[in-house]
């Protein structure tokens, strides 16, 4: 059928364009672009009608996972594996974001090309000796990937954010009926009679049998999965391991300390004084005269400074004698700058001199040797530093080849291999239970191996940033969903569980029986008894900063109502399942501390823990906060159905 429609075609040249025009006309509709790109991607989501789009919360969800990996010493901890939950915390920052972004640009916040230039240069990482480089500068940012364009409206937006946050978080104050209060607060205690129920002894004397363990095991088999796993193939592109492949010459080194010398030795230099005697009334012969008498009066023994302070010109140094300090050639002209260097010894003093700032009389202060580090001393780092200046050229060029040839051939990493003669390693399986190492358990690395662009389209991922100048690219070759674990894998684990939730269990009974003995006045040590699972707090005085109970139990505390007409009595369960049965009895507010006696001229050193009036940035904070939720309930958002994790 298809033949015979191809040989009408080509018999019938009416037929043949009215079918080209019919083709060309949603090219003229809507664009030849938009067959090449796939027309406009659908966002996830849009605040007050400005787009964010999958990249955006693709690379969100990246950051935060890279974030929680370092604080948690390079591995995602389990509790953090959800995936779907870290997206949806990822796509709320970003409408967070962009909502903190519309009321910026609302608020007429800007930053101008000045203030942005100043603040980049003062920026330490793009500082060389103390001085803004423009190599560092521009080194630093293809170690980022970005260009110079786009750091500079990065940063100039982020500067605005935080002149906007700056304005409310600094400029928040407290009263002086505020602080008393807060004070007072602060120093607060409470009395409480309690009795403290061992989680562990309780568990310890709970027996369960096999029959029991196998029946927890079957009502909960769900909750005992081996996590799902990959087997990849994967090209890695290290900086480091590039640098270690260049071999660098001891010619190219030392040109290397020739062309650089300034970093390494500190040239000789010279500081002077001048007496200077400028155009005026008196004719140029007038004033070489005049100096001519000066340089008399100082060979005659007199003092230079003096002399410079009555005769000098330079009001800049004539009060210092003269002292212009290290001389440069750029400062005082090249006339002036020989003058110095052909002077011999310090206190020499030169012969009148002409500028263009007028006639000088110039005396040499002190000379600086030269000094710093020879060749052979700083020799390795040279190689070491043109080793990855070498490999860091290299890196960029390698890591556009991946970028460009493992994305148009999603289905293979041969010819990026091919291309750029990186080797294609395969892995062992790799799951989230397992460290595989710093690159193969990267969060990055993970994420990707389990997207649905890898694992279910089977294409190759991104390229993926794993370190500094470090990256991997890879592709799925085998992958296992969550198994079943039988019994004997988790036998301990199910038997703890089990022996947890019964001695949780036993222990909340006894602390509601403690409560109620509480509650008609029975003291801890008579509720106790002689029981070995209890401790006992009789009258336990409990101040905001006591660090023998959780800080979420000291909070509940301090929550309770005072004690009145009615007895008050709570419980609450500590971090290590220990539970605790308490009541209240008593709220007191001592008097604030005196301020330590000082001497009627130094101020009286504030008392710690006593909260001033005044400028209080940590309510900046929290009322900056408050700014932004209610400027998210003022937002209107949209988020669509691609954005479903």
């Amino acid at each position: 059928m298809l033949l015979d429609m191809r040989e009408k075609v080509r018999g019938s040249k009416p037929l043949k364009y009215s079918l080209i025009t019919l083709i060309s006309i949603p090219f003229v509709l809507v664009g030849i672009g938009s067959y090449f790109s796939g027309g406009t991607a659908t966002p996830v989501a849009e605040v007050n009608g400005e787009p964010i789009d999958q990249q955006q919360w693709d690379r969100a969800y990246q950051q935060q996972r890279q974030q929680l990996a370092r604080m948690f010493g390079g591995q995602l901890p389990e509790a953090f594996a959800n995936e779907s939950i870290l997206r949806e915390q990822a796509l709320q920052q970003l409408i967070t974001q962009q909502v903190l972004e519309s009321e910026v640009t609302a608020q007429n916040f800007a930053v101008g090309d000045q203030t942005l230039g100043r603040a980049i240069r003062n920026l330490p990482n793009f500082q060389l000796d103390g001085q803004f480089d423009t190599a560092t500068y521009q080194a630093q940012l293809r170690s980022s990937g970005m260009s110079v364009a786009m750091f500079e409206q990065s940063y100039r937006d982020d500067t605005a954010l935080n002149q906007f946050r700056t304005g409310i978080s600094e400029t928040a104050f407290t009263l002086p009926q505020e602080a008393e209060r807060l004070a007072a607060l602060a120093r607060q205690t409470r009395t409480v009679e309690a009795v403290r129920f061992n989680f562990a002894k309780a568990k310890e004397g709970v027996e369960v049998s096999e029959e029991e363990v196998a029946s927890y095991f079957e009502d909960n088999q769900d909750s005992y999965l081996f996590p799902e796993r990959a087997k990849i193939q994967y090209i890695e592109l290290d900086s480091s391991a590039v640098a270690a492949e260049i071999r660098i010459s001891d010619d190219q080194a030392l040109q290397y300390f020739e062309d650089n010398k300034a970093r390494y030795v500190q040239a000789e230099q010279r500081e002077a004084s001048h007496i200077l005697l400028e155009e005026g009334d008196a004719s140029q012969d007038e004033r070489i005269a005049t100096l001519n008498e000066v340089k008399a009066r100082i060979d005659a023994g007199e003092s230079f400074a003096d002399l410079a302070k009555e005769f000098s010109d330079d009001i800049g140094s004539a009060d210092s004698g003269g002292s212009l300090g290290v001389i440069s050639s750029g400062a005082m002209g090249a006339e002036f700058a020989d003058t110095v260097a052909a002077l011999q010894s310090p206190g020499d003093v030169s012969e009148p001199i002409i500028t263009d700032f007028g006639v000088h009389l110039i005396k040499l202060d002190n000379i600086q040797e030269e000094s710093g580090m020879e060749f052979e001393e700083v020799k390795d780092d040279i190689v070491q530093i043109m080793q990855q200046d070498e490999a860091d050229r290299e890196f960029f060029d390698l890591r556009d080849l991946l970028v460009e040839l493992s994305f148009d051939n999603p289905g293979s990493l041969d010819p990026a291999s091919d291309a750029t003669g990186l080797e294609i390693k395969t892995s062992d399986w790799l799951d989230s239970d397992t460290d595989s190492g710093a690159v193969l358990s990267h969060p990055a690395v993970a994420s990707a191996i389990f997207s649905a662009d890898v694992l279910e389209e089977e294409n190759n991922s991104d390229v993926l940033d794993v370190g500094d100048r470090h990256v991997v690219v890879l592709r799925v070759l085998e992958h296992e969903d969550p198994r079943p674990k039988t019994l004997d894998d988790v036998r301990d684990e199910v038997e703890d569980a089990l022996k947890g939730e019964r001695a949780s269990a036993s222990l909340s009974s006894l602390v509601d029986e403690a409560i109620e003995q509480l509650a008609g006045g029975n003291s801890a040590s008579d509720i106790a008894g002689d029981s070995e699972l209890t401790e006992v707090y009789e009258q336990k005085l409990i101040s905001r900063q006591t660090a023998d109970l959780d800080r979420n139990v000291i909070s509940r505390i301090f929550a309770l109502p005072q004690p009145g007409a009615e007895v008050v009595t709570d419980s609450a369960t500590l971090a290590n399942g220990d539970q605790l049965a308490m009541r209240l009895d008593l709220v007191e507010t001592p008097e604030a501390p005196a301020p330590e006696a000082t001497d009627e001229d130094t101020p009286a050193a504030p008392v710690a823990g006593v909260l001033e009036a005044g400028a209080n940035p940590r309510l900046g904070g929290t009322e900056f906060e408050v700014l932004l939720e209610s400027l998210r309930g003022q937002a209107e958002v949209k988020v669509t159905g691609a954005a479903s994790p």
